[in-house]
């Protein structure tokens, strides 16, 4: 027995609904994988910038060492 008008009507907002929930979870999905990838960047940024800092007090202190500050007055 064929569908009626209003069945198949019904059926096809049922599909469109069912497809925004889809969407939704896609949406809440991608915004997590966001924030969780913002994280990491911002995590990866700060290591990033303590590991430089080291770099730059670790080349200080042996251009220090390698520097006296008042030359010996005599030779070994």
């Amino acid at each position: 027995m064929p569908a009626s008008m209003t069945e198949m009507v019904e059926a096809h907002l049922l599909n469109v609904q069912r497809e925004l929930e889809t969407l939704k979870t896609r949406v809440s999905d991608a915004n997590a994988e966001q924030a969780r990838l913002q994280a990491y960047l911002e995590e990866g940024k700060a290591t990033l910038q303590v590991a430089q800092e080291n770099e730059a007090h670790q080349a200080q202190a042996r251009a220090t060492v390698m520097t006296p500050e008042a030359p010996l007055s005599k030779p070994f």
